[in-house]
């Protein structure tokens, strides 16, 4: 290791840096404000010491700069628990931040259907400089099917590919994933390198960032009619194939009892995991904790190719007493500009095509990654806009837990995570 191990706080605000959303209801939080003083409050993830987040607030720095008449309020929290606590809290009190993180577009459909967010795309029609230039799907994945509208700004993307151990490859001759691997090629390649106390893969206990696989796979998660359906014969196959890593093939290590990646990477830096599956946003990681040589390639594919866009977004309360100001900080922190400085720290993949150069500038180590970023198709992952997705993904990641740890079948997970989400959904 090069460096100190990094924190869950750190792998989080890679993940999702800035993921920024607005709500609002009968009182927002620019009701903190007095007699004539605007003032705007932010919730987001953007928190702490990292080389992001210090990007984040020079960022705002320069919107104050410009708009000496507004008031900044910052209620971000670096922990995740601290920042569901208190978005919970706003939402239960009515009281919402005028700009708040959502991650992916978990409860998109909800929050609009109740009303906490407005539709942003009046503002793109009308700044085509700021509204333009935004990669294939990146908006769409805001958009939700059966609602006008696009409710919020991305900052960046999320693609799914694969981390791979250059050195444990060459030292057990075994080739490269490409674009081209197979589902069964990448099994056999774990098998290979599954030795001298080295394993193929690693996964933690949650499919959060899994499902592209099980779309690759040939699985669905949502039928034919829009529903959240996880019983058919190919995605429970899929979802087979990938618990089999760990019990049938053993070329994984047994999961660990949490549910994002930081252990993935402490097992991967380690030295003794060929391959790990995880988005760009871990390229610095690479750079700053691995003593070996890395590549990076499309996620491997059985029916088809595909990958996702799971980025930071922002959007603006419905009910805000200053929409105006409150779409001015949009506008900055969704800028271009902004892009680019984060772009240029590596850890965010922009979700605008003219900025995208400047991120593989800053990631030029790590091989492969431009090559796999650019062969991708982006698409937006249909469950996420299910309503009630928190219930659904607890329920589902929990029931899969089941058969990751081995104890049973993928397809009788599948039908009792199947009747308790029909009854969340009810």
């Amino acid at each position: 290791m090069k460096l100190k191990r990094i924190t869950a706080a750190l792998l989080a605000g890679v993940m999702c840096v800035g993921l920024l959303a607005g709500c609002g209801s009968k009182g927002d939080g620019d009701e903190k404000g007095s007699g004539d003083k605007i003032t705007i409050r932010l919730l987001t993830r953007m928190a702490g010491t990292t080389a992001q987040v210090d990007i984040y607030n020079d960022i705002l720095d320069e919107f104050k700069e410009k708009h000496p008449e507004v008031t900044i309020v910052d209620d971000s929290q670096g922990d995740e628990s601290a920042f569901n606590n208190i978005l919970s809290t706003d939402i239960a009190s009515g009281t919402m931040a005028n700009i708040f993180r959502i991650q992916g577009v978990a409860n998109l459909s909800e929050y609009i259907d109740n009303g906490l967010i407005l539709d942003v795309q009046p503002y793109l029609d009308e700044d085509p400089e700021w509204g333009g230039g935004f990669t294939e799907g990146a908006l769409s994945y805001y958009q939700v099917p059966g609602k006008e509208g696009t409710y919020a700004i991305p900052m960046e993307s999320g693609l799914i590919g694969v981390y791979y151990n250059k050195d444990l490859f060459d030292k057990y001759g075994v080739e490269y994933p490409d674009e081209n691997t197979t589902w069964e090629e990448f099994k056999d390649k774990c098998k290979q390198l599954t030795q001298d106390g080295n394993y193929g893969t690693v996964f933690a206990s949650s499919l959060d960032y899994y499902d592209p696989q099980v779309l690759s796979l040939g699985g669905e998660i949502i039928n034919e009619k829009g529903e959240f359906d996880i019983t058919g014969d190919k995605t429970t196959a899929a979802l087979q194939s990938l618990a089999d890593l760990i019990n049938v093939d053993k070329v994984a290590p047994k999961i660990a009892d949490t549910a994002n990646t930081v252990w993935n990477w402490e097992q991967f830096e380690g030295g003794n995991i060929g391959m790990m599956i995880d988005g760009p946003w871990g390229a610095t990681n690479v750079t700053n904790y691995c003593d070996f040589n890395v590549g990076y390639s499309i996620i491997p594919k059985a029916e088809k190719q595909v990958t996702t866009i799971n980025g930071s977004a922002l959007a603006v309360t419905s009910e805000s007493k200053h929409p105006k100001e409150a779409y001015q900080a949009l506008e900055v922190l969704t800028s271009p500009e902004a892009q680019k400085l984060l772009a240029e720290n590596g850890r965010a993949l922009p979700s605008r095509d003219s900025v995208r150069d400047y991120y593989y500038e800053s990631t030029s180590e790590l091989e492969g990654l431009e090559d796999a970023i650019k062969k991708s198709i982006e698409i937006g992952m249909p469950y996420y806009v299910t309503k009630k997705y928190s219930e659904v993904s607890t329920v589902f990641n929990s029931g899969m837990d089941t058969v990751w740890a081995g104890e049973v079948s993928a397809k009788d997970a599948a039908k009792d995570i199947q009747a308790q989400v029909d009854m969340i959904l009810q």
